[in-house]
């Protein structure tokens, strides 16, 4: 990705709007080597204006589906069988025929899932998948992890905005990454970072 150019929030105006501003060890290699002429990202929060600024620096398509807010993730995980979440999923992504991605921004939505979810969550978005897509995330792997109610956006090549979630807090369910490999049957987890409070950042790989 180029460098912003000074019309583009910076980490200090971000602070300025309301947002703290966390550095990361992964965005760059999310990035890294994708073709900026033609790039395909799937938002799994809400559309941050930081985001948008950001790949709107590049010739991009962004597709946003707030998965915090829908009622399949919030309400229905525990009423649904598998196929049937899947069959939701498929609905609430809305990805056209033929659609394949680049980069998804997952955020901390996997911890979200339970491991029945997870696998109707992956089965639904693998068609758009390729051998090269990416993903970006955060990982709990135990209950003594808090997983604080936040939402996120970039704002640079290695840095993030983080501001409260606006709606209410969900339960989440902690995965170790061998969940997390088995049960996304289209990613693995290729590398991890430790961050301060507990949880870790990591960067998914497709295995198409």
């Amino acid at each position: 990705m180029p460098a912003a150019p000074a019309s583009i929030e910076r980490p200090d105006a971000a602070q300025a709007s309301g947002a703290q501003v966390h550095s990361s060890r992964l965005l760059p290699s999310l990035f890294a080597g994708l073709n900026p002429r033609r790039l395909r990202v799937f938002e799994a929060g809400p559309a941050n204006p930081e985001t948008i600024r950001f790949l709107g620096q590049v010739q991009s398509r962004i597709h946003v589906v707030d998965l915090y807010s829908e009622p399949l993730v919030r309400v229905h995980q525990s009423e649904l069988s598998e196929a049937e979440m899947k069959r939701e999923f498929q609905q609430v992504l809305g990805f056209r025929v033929g659609t394949l991605i680049d980069v998804c921004l997952f955020w901390d939505v996997l911890n979200y899932l339970s491991r029945p979810a997870l696998r109707a969550f992956s089965a639904a978005l693998k068609p758009y998948v390729h051998p090269g897509t990416r993903a970006h995330g955060f990982s709990v792997l135990n209950v003594e992890t808090p997983l604080r109610n936040q939402q996120y956006g970039i704002l640079d090549e290695s840095s993030i905005s983080v501001r409260p979630g606006r709606r209410e807090q969900l339960r989440y369910y902690p995965h170790s990454h061998e969940e997390l490999n088995h049960c996304l049957s289209c990613f693995e987890v290729g590398r991890g970072w430790l961050l301060p409070d507990g949880r870790l950042e990591i960067l998914l790989e497709s295995v198409l």
